[in-house]
């Protein structure tokens, strides 16, 4: 798990929104999935600007993501939040996120590190269709 003092104010929010969104949908594990929703829901977030210049929807992309969110194993009752655990992919994500940083001599980790973390990765498969990080570098 990322040392959450190494994030950024809005990575930090992106982390605890998508915890929000796994207690939501009474899931015991928060996953990539949950951080992509929270990411791509930041209002006037980069993110959102990122999906925009790739002529991708956020809401469309929102839409889609959800719907594989409520696909994920659930329990019954109440989520306690002391039981949620990261998922094996989501702690590569922050490991990319944390080697992104680094390699950009960047002392904490912000939103486009974790973004960047998302698609280098793979994970979710809604970052694979294409190669947004290509399409932003020319």
């Amino acid at each position: 798990m990322i040392d959450p003092n190494r994030l950024t104010e809005m990575a930090r929010n992106a982390l605890t929104e998508g915890q929000a969104i796994a207690r939501g949908n009474k899931n015991n594990e928060v996953g990539t999935l949950h951080l992509l929703s929270a990411l791509v829901a930041q209002e006037n977030g980069i993110v959102q600007g990122l999906l925009n210049k790739l002529e991708i929807t956020p809401n469309a992309m929102a839409l889609s993501i959800d719907r594989e969110i409520a696909k994920l194993p659930s329990v019954s009752g109440s989520v306690d939040s002391s039981k949620i655990f990261i998922t094996p992919a989501l702690n590569d994500v922050f490991t990319k996120a944390e080697e992104e940083a680094a390699s950009l001599k960047d002392d904490f980790v912000s939103v486009e590190h974790l973004f960047l973390a998302l698609l280098e990765t793979g994970k979710p498969r809604h970052c694979q269709p294409c190669n947004p990080c290509e399409d932003l570098s020319g």
